[in-house]
């Protein structure tokens, strides 16, 4: 073969891979899709699937919105003949008894997600008993919880107000009922709008009738803690640099050595006392971080009446 077209044919190759190289790197740079949700790995959807249609949505659900995927099996499994409404059918019996709490067999590890998408069909109406057994099982106090569930035709509003109405002390939200046909683009929607609707990144802190502003951590502690809001204490003042108060209810806690307080800091102590420090200085005690107010005054000896509000 004449030199010169072998030499042709390699700049050829060269310049089709050349191509192919700078192509991939243009598809990898405009992968930044403005409906593409971040993966977080605080958040899991949770879900009970008796035929496997609630089990596909979930699925879409953890991948696009990057969370895990746990699914609340029953010890006694539902057949077939389980889901014959047309007779007097154990689900028929379950939804007509208010009293039914079916077991679950598998044990869940909830402790590390702050949001749970929680999934289930429609059953008479409303949502499977299993589910008040989850609830019941597990301490879900401040989490969100995002409803969704799937239905040929019946919608969600009962389910959400049921579960409300059932664990008044839930953040549980509105959700939205789905099916099998629903795009990608659907649930994103559905992802994204709860994600804004729930990003909370300060709240307010009237300190003897002065308004500051909080700049808040995003943790399991700051949830519950917004949950318990409007709140008005008396906090009493210890070593000339806090104001403390024992909470009635203990909060979930995650205590790390700060090695340094800084004045502004808002941090719990142990679950239950609520400190604010008014002066910076270096510690070795452990606290969770709840959130900070920028240029908060010295505030004296003595008590402060505070009232924290959303």
């Amino acid at each position: 073969m004449n030199k010169k077209i072998i030499i042709g044919i390699l700049i050829g190759i060269f310049a089709i891979v050349l191509t192919g190289c700078s192509l991939k790197k243009e598809e990898n740079m405009s992968s930044n899709n403005p409906n593409e949700v971040i993966t977080n790995s605080n958040s899991a959807v949770i879900y009970f699937s008796a035929t496997g249609t609630t089990k596909n949505v979930a699925s879409k659900i953890a991948s696009l919105s990057g969370s895990d995927i746990i699914e609340i099996i029953p010890k006694e499994k539902y057949t077939s003949k389980d889901l014959d409404y047309n007779n007097d059918c154990r689900a028929n019996k379950e939804q007509n008894d208010s009293k039914s709490r079916p077991e679950i067999e598998n044990e869940i590890d909830i402790t590390k997600y702050d949001t749970i998408y929680l999934g289930y069909p429609i059953w008479w109406g409303t949502n499977p008993r299993i589910i008040l057994t989850f609830l019941d099982k597990y301490d879900l106090t401040g989490k969100t919880i995002i409803l969704f569930c799937t239905s040929g035709s019946s919608s969600i509003d009962k389910s959400i107000s049921d579960l409300k109405s059932y664990n008044t002390n839930l953040n549980i939200k509105d959700g939205k009922r789905f099916s099998l046909s629903d795009s990608d683009g659907v649930i994103l929607e559905f992802i994204n709008k709860n994600k804004q609707k729930d990003v909370v990144s300060s709240m307010k802190a009237i300190i003897n009738d002065k308004e500051y502003i909080i700049n808040l951590e995003s943790n399991e502690t700051v949830n519950t803690f917004l949950n318990m809001l409007p709140k008005e204490f008396t906090m009493n003042d210890l070593n000339n640099n806090e104001k403390y108060v024992y909470l009635d209810n203990s909060l979930p806690s995650n205590d790390i050595e700060v090695k340094r307080v800084e004045s502004g800091d808002i941090m719990l102590f142990n679950n239950n006392c609520l400190v604010i420090f008014y002066k910076s200085f270096d510690t070795t005690y452990s606290y969770t971080k709840l959130g900070h107010i920028d240029n908060l005054p010295d505030l004296g000896n003595g008590s402060v009446s505070v009232k924290f509000e959303k």
